[in-house]
């Protein structure tokens, strides 16, 4: 029996327990895939979906969710698996067809300014696709790690293999009379946890998710959780984490401990406490989120301290047509060289930034 594949314009075009079918039963499933996680990004996030459906008799049997985003600042767009989050096809039937069949549909996806589409993923298991993404024109890159902690142990276990340095921070936030409270997933709350991690964002850079976004996450309770310290009656941070049931996974999402909140050392409670919870709860694995795979970066050696492991961040690209990928890669060269130089004078900047972008620009569309 031959196999169909939809482009979904719109999550919102699947049925929910069909799509979440899927994600529970195949083996690379997990909850960035959930129709409530997409429906949450299509809703809050600057992104267009594009996602992909393969039905054998009318049954969904494979997917692939995508979205369209920017590149930087040039006029290039690029097709993502899942952002945020990670993730790319997965399949429950027919796997090695289905997933021809979503690789070679992903061609009609990238059209006009769309000349890339990238799948990232944490989860080693992805693995298993690569000889299939090589063979269908994608590249492997490792832009980034994840932070892993084995949360199989107990608790004691692990902060006796922590840096002193957090043990002891640990041991300061305790000084104060403060506890830590699950929130609930109100307005109020999630527009607080907004403001305080723009704030962090601003302060440490990185991209930035919306406060349309993070009103959103209200429609999927189930897989989220804001866990705040309270000292003196009033919060002094709070952190966002998402429920990975399928990957045993309990994910660090983000942070809204802003410099004011440094004194009660709310970072290091909240996560100890998130780390105790996903304990309890039998989740296998916490991931203190993302960092640049550098041992000499500072977030990398904060979350090292914890006594978590880098897991490499798998990225398959490739470009349409194919020869844009080398050109953006140029581009990647190009501004290496730029961010290691030593800017002159203003102008200098400005004549090597539209420099490099005509000659990617141009390449791409060539």
């Amino acid at each position: 029996m031959s196999l169909t594949v939809t482009r979904l314009d719109s999550i919102e075009q699947a049925d929910r327990n069909q799509w979440n079918h899927v994600v529970e039963q195949a083996d690379l499933g997990s909850v960035f895939h959930r129709y409530g996680w997409l429906r949450a990004v299509e809703r809050g996030q600057p992104l267009e979906p594009r996602h992909l459906l393969v039905e054998k008799k009318g049954n969904p049997i494979a997917m692939s969710p995508n979205f369209v985003g920017s590149i930087g600042s040039i006029p290039v767009r690029r097709l993502y698996s899942i952002r945020p989050g990670s993730g790319g096809p997965v399949a429950i039937g027919n796997e090695e067809t289905a997933l021809d069949l979503i690789l070679e549909s992903t061609a009609r996806l990238c059209d006009g300014s769309v000349r890339f589409h990238q799948i990232s993923n944490v989860d080693s298991s992805y693995v298993r696709y690569h000889d299939s993404f090589l063979e269908h024109g994608y590249s492997l890159r490792i832009t980034n790690c994840d932070m892993l902690l084995d949360t199989s142990r107990n608790w004691d276990a692990l902060l006796a293999e922590m840096d002193s340095s957090r043990r002891r921070a640990i041991r300061r936030g305790h000084d104060h009379d403060g506890e830590i409270v699950e929130e609930e997933l109100t307005r109020a709350v999630l527009s607080e946890m907004h403001s305080n991690y723009t704030d962090v964002a601003e302060r440490v850079g990185g991209a930035r998710l919306t406060r349309a976004f993070f009103l959103e996450l209200r429609n999927f309770p189930e897989r989220i959780k804001v866990f705040s310290l309270h000292v003196d009656g009033a919060r002094r941070g709070l952190m966002m984490f998402v429920l990975d049931d399928e990957r045993s996974t309990l994910h660090y999402l983000c942070s809204g401990v802003t410099e004011d909140h440094f004194e009660y050392n709310a970072s290091e409670l909240i996560h100890e406490h998130a780390i105790k919870w996903a304990i309890e709860n039998g989740y296998e694995t916490y991931n203190f989120r993302g960092t640049e795979p550098d041992f000499r970066n500072g977030l990398f050696r904060f979350k090292e301290r914890f006594a978590t492991r880098a897991a490499p961040c798998l990225t398959w690209e490739r470009g349409y047509p194919r020869a844009a990928l080398a050109a953006l890669n140029g581009g990647r060269v190009a501004h290496q060289w730029y961010t290691s130089s030593t800017p002159v004078t203003p102008e200098t900047v400005r004549e090597r930034t539209t420099e490099i972008k005509s000659k990617v620009v141009g390449q791409i569309f060539s």
